[in-house]
């Protein structure tokens, strides 16, 4: 009889421990940091020529368009920046 009693307390402290796990509110998109990874992802690509549009900021990743010169970019990395990419429009 003590075992479910138990399971029961196991099941209920598991509940609320996975409730504790909150994802939260995604964090603030950094001008400053979308710019550095736009540098990293575009070689050649001056920081002055840079004009970033339509950013797009979800719970893992972050997308984002850029304007250098006369070229159009679509950017993506994680979203602690890490690993940007960026890739012309045609």
């Amino acid at each position: 009889m003590r075992m479910p009693v138990n399971f029961t307390l196991i099941i209920a402290g598991g509940a609320m421990a996975l409730s504790a796990c909150d994802v939260g509110e995604p964090l603030p998109t950094s001008e400053a940091k979308l710019h550095e990874a736009t540098v990293a992802a575009i070689k050649g690509v001056s920081p002055d020529q840079i004009v970033i549009s339509d950013v797009n900021r979800q719970p893992a990743k972050i997308s984002w368009r850029v304007t250098a010169g006369e070229r159009v970019y679509a950017c993506d990395s994680d979203d602690l920046y890490r690993l940007p990419s960026c890739t012309p429009e045609v």
